[in-house]
This record gives structure tokens, sequence and C-alpha cells, in this order.
């Protein structure tokens, strides 16, 4: 491509009579001017685009047509790839991940960022690097892709790049860093809102909520959850809504707020049922038994629906696995508080933390297991044990905001540790 590129500037050049130091100007040099028409120098496109300006023509002319049709057909084939990768650190899929690399690299000169599809294919493979940790200044890169989606106005891909950016500091448990990316994003696009879709101003107040509420911002968090119900409710737009959901579920049952505990485990329910998606109906039974647990005080239902949910069949990406745990933490929970001290030590005797797990609330809720197997301990007069499941539990949640889960916890800690 560099050879068809470098013949149409060396041909129209000659077309308009002029020579290697006219089209040069002052922005190129005679030299490079050269390298690039014998197919020697890969032009950027600010290049082309001043080269086109010179030659008093459109880039598009300096392109290759052929070739454009090439790369918009392979976007079709690496987006489809990318969307199966639902978990891109797990070791399993490295070798997906670089079968994708290797389709990009084939194309890899050609990707000069002057449309929208060589700009996303610049943005996957910087991801899927990313991956790998083979991307040296993962921010800095991403940053010229911001850049180049800017100039062809593609704001939806400007929020999603941002995004991106906050999730992976977010699974590093950088929330402030997180956070200051996603409000980057919300100051790029404010002038340019008309032009984002519900869907991407959905993920940034989802994201902005989840990360509010990491850094323990009470105000702001309730502000976003608002704004995104709002969009979603305004616009009968139902994607995230579950997400929504279980997040104003835990702020409500926070304050022990039973009215409108019961009112968002109701929309859970309705929503699990009418879309009829497992995870969906996996992640409300999480929130039922949660709810049982705290708000009802119904632990013998929550140990039947435990027993219920370990019949499910693990989906293939491992994710009803990862919230099969919030399940084994609330039987744990009702057996504790049924006063079945043992039954509640076996139950949870493989009880893990899953690699996938970053936010503190979540993290509470799961450390809250080891609290919880620490009294049980306590309770059968084994004392060391009972302090060194509490210590663990304690020292991993140390300076995480003050949910529910937390402060039993503390409690926990205080009663074991400091014999209050």
């Amino acid at each position: 491509m560099l050879n068809a590129i470098g013949n149409r500037i060396k041909n129209l050049r000659k077309e308009k009579k002029m020579t290697l130091a006219e089209l040069a100007g002052k922005r190129l040099t005679k030299g490079m001017l050269s390298l690039i028409e014998n197919g020697k120098a890969n032009p950027s496109m600010d290049s082309l685009h001043y080269i086109a300006q010179q030659l008093n023509v459109d880039v598009s002319l300096l392109l290759n047509d052929g070739q454009i049709k090439e790369i918009r057909e392979l976007l079709l084939v690496v987006e489809e790839d990318y969307s199966n990768i639902k978990d891109p650190f797990n070791p399993n899929q490295v070798d997906n991940i670089k079968q994708i690399i290797e389709k990009i690299m084939h194309v890899q000169d050609h990707l000069l960022g002057n449309n929208y599809e060589e700009i996303r294919l610049l943005d996957l493979h910087l991801r899927l690097k990313s991956f790998l940790n083979q991307a040296a200044d993962l921010e800095e890169e991403m940053y010229s892709v911001i850049h180049l989606y800017e100039k062809i106005h593609a704001y939806n891909r400007v929020v999603n790049c941002f995004t991106f950016l906050a999730s992976r500091a977010f699974t590093q448990k950088d929330f402030n860093k997180a956070l200051q990316y996603v409000k980057q994003a919300e100051a790029k696009i404010e002038p340019y809102v008309h032009l984002v879709d519900h869907l991407s101003k959905l993920d940034m107040y989802y994201l902005l909520t989840i990360l509010y509420a990491a850094v323990d911002d009470v105000p702001n968090t309730e502000k976003n959850l608002e704004l995104a119900i709002d969009i979603a409710q305004k616009n009968k737009i139902y994607y995230r809504i579950d997400d929504f959901y279980r997040f104003m579920l835990v702020q409500v049952m926070s304050r022990n707020d039973l009215e409108k505990s019961k009112y968002y485990i109701t929309k859970l329910k309705l929503h699990a049922d009418f879309t009829e998606d497992i995870l969906s109906q996996y992640s409300y039974i999480c929130c039922e038994t949660f709810y049982l647990n705290l708000i009802e005080k119904d632990y013998r239902r929550t140990l039947e629906i435990a027993k219920e949910a370990k019949k499910l069949q693990p989906d293939r990406y491992g994710i009803l696995k990862s919230l099969l745990g919030y399940i084994v933490a609330e039987e744990t929970y009702a057996l504790w508080a049924l006063g079945q001290y043992i039954e509640a030590i076996n139950c949870s005797d493989n009880f893990s933390i899953p690699s996938n797990i970053h936010h503190p609330y979540d993290l509470s809720t799961l450390y809250k297991c080891f609290a919880v197997r620490a009294l049980c301990y306590l309770e059968i007069g084994d004392r060391e044990a009972a302090k060194r499941e509490i210590l663990y539990a304690s020292n991993e949640v140390e300076g995480f905001p003050n949910t529910i889960d937390k402060l039993f916890i503390d409690e926990a800690y205080k009663k074991i540790i400091e014999n209050k």
C-alpha cells in the first residue's frame, strides 16, 4: 500500500507540474517526500492531509479503495472475535488474543487513522496488546486514539476509550485514577452530548456510580445513579437496568429502608423474569439471598435458594462460578444465624475470593464470609482459628467504605480481637 500511495502522490505531483520542494512546502522535507513517493516511508494521516491540501485534492484520492474495502471486511471479523473474549485475562484466552492481533498486524502499516474503520482497528489492537501486557504506554497511546475519534466526531467511542482506561485502573484497584478517566470522558462529551447515544451515557454513569461509591463519595454516587435510572426509564431502555437496580438495592438496604428494599428486590425479579437471561436470574438469586438474610431474616429460605442455585450448570465464561461465591457467603451467614456453626464452617471450607471481583462493596460482601467463619469458630471455642479468620477479613477490607458488610466485619473484629 505504501508503494500505491507513493505512486499516486508522485503522479499527481507531476500532473500538477510541482517539484518535490513545492509539494513538500514548509512541513515536509524533500528527502522525506521522496521516501514517501518511493514507498520507503509511511506517511502519517496528518502528512497525508497536508499533501492532499498541497495538491488541492481530497485525501481519499491518495488512498486505495480496495485496501479500504479489505480493512472494512477485516474489522467485521475482528469485532466478532473481540466480542467473544469475555475474560481477557484468563490464560486460556491468550492464544485467541494473539490470533486476533496477528490478523490486525497484516494491515498495521495501512492503519493511518483516516477513517472510522482504521481508527477502530488501532483501538482494538491497543486493547488486545494491553491484555497481554504489551502496551508499553497504554494511556498515551489511547489518548492518541481518542484524538483520532474526536476528529471524526465519534464521541460514543471517545466515551468507550475512557471507560476502557477506567476499567483497567479499576481492576488494579486504583479507584481514584479510574474515576478521573470517566470524569475526563464526561468533560469531553459535554459540548457534544447530543451526539452521544443513551447506551454510552449509561455506561459512563454506571462507572461514575460505582467509582464514586468505591471512593466513598455518597452524594455523587446517588446523583449519578439517579441520572442513569432517569435516562433508562425515560427512554424505555433495559440495558444495565439490573446493574442499577442491584446498586440501588445495596444503597437502600444499607439505610435499612425496608419499603425501598422490597421495591428494588421486586424490580430485579421482574427484570430477570422478563429477560429470561441466565446471568440476570442468577444475579437476582444472589441479591435475594442477601435481602432475605439482612431484611427478612428468613435464613431457612436462604438455605433453600442456595441449594437450588448450586444445581445450575456453569456457563462457558465462568461467570456463574464467580456469582456462586456470593451464594456460599450468604448460605454461610444463614447457617451461622441459625446457630449451625459447624455446618457453616463446613459450607465455606473451600471458599475463596474470585480474581475478577474488584469493587470494595463486592469484596466486603465476600470477605464477610471469613468474619462469619471467625464468629462460628468463636462459638465452638476455637479462638485461634477465630483470630486467624477475622484478621484476614479485617486486613483485606481496611480502608474500604463503611458498607453493611464492612461494618459487620469491624464488629466481629472488636468482639474477637478486642473482646468487646
